[in-house]
């Protein structure tokens, strides 16, 4: 199967409650002859009001005039009126957008995943779907401008991410990666099987990918695959035992 163009992938793998990162900034281009500059996400345009000059109005005088008989005021009583009490408005908690990966695209990339697994005699992974929205948050925040990195600015780290969203585990793993790819469901799956399908070819010492995707100990993935506004399908693999 072709590796889809522009393809760039990464790998990290974690050990154990403290969460020590081994092989972190590890960088594989996939198929040289195709590789080409990781996409600069589009630069934020910040823009300024014009300031304007405040400036305070010289106020009016005018003199009243003299009256010719003072007038003997009468008494009056008012009733104080009551005042008007205001509540703050309640702040709604907003939650980061979770994309969604189409079931017919988790259940093929998974297959494919699974197929190659059996190839080594080892057992199926399970789809954890916790452990997928943790994936389908990250992949978020790379399309938003982080870009293909394991942790982004004011992100929590890889085992702190899996717990947020309720996961037990203690060894996990994660390969992210993406590649230029068609609009239709099966051009994002031929992406995303490209992408592993470089993942499984690479050969040791530089095999980070490949080890995460037939580790023995992991027993459960969260999968995370979308196309972005550019064409660019990103994907999301993590695992945990």
């Amino acid at each position: 199967m072709s590796l889809p163009t522009a393809a760039r992938l990464r790998y990290t793998l974690v050990a154990g409650a403290t969460a020590v990162v081994i092989g972190t900034g590890f960088t594989v281009i996939g198929l040289s002859r195709h590789a080409e500059a990781e996409p600069t996400p589009a630069a934020a345009v910040a823009s300024e009001l014009p300031s304007e000059e405040a400036t305070t109005p010289s106020p009016s005088i005018t003199e009243a005039p003299t009256p010719s008989a003072t007038p003997t005021p009468k008494k009056t009583t008012t009733s104080p009126k009551p005042r008007k009490t205001t509540t703050a408005p309640k702040k709604t908690k907003t939650t980061a957008p979770v994309p969604s990966t189409g079931d017919n695209v988790l259940d093929a990339v998974l297959q494919h995943i699974n197929a190659a697994r059996a190839d080594e005699g080892l057992a199926a992974l399970t789809l954890d779907t916790k452990l997928s929205k943790a994936s389908a948050l990250h992949t978020q925040l790379m399309i938003n401008g982080c870009g293909l990195e394991h942790e982004c600015p004011g992100e929590k780290g890889l085992g702190d991410r899996f717990s947020a969203q309720g996961v037990n585990w203690s060894s996990a793993g994660e390969n992210i990666g993406f590649g230029s790819s068609g609009s239709s469901e099966a051009a994002i799956i031929r992406a995303a099987n490209g992408l592993t399908d470089s993942m499984l070819a690479e050969k040791p010492p530089n095999d980070g990918h490949r080890k995460n995707l037939l580790n023995t100990g992991f027993k459960r993935i969260g999968l995370s695959i979308v196309r972005d506004s550019k064409g660019i399908t990103w994907m999301t693999q993590d695992f945990v035992n």
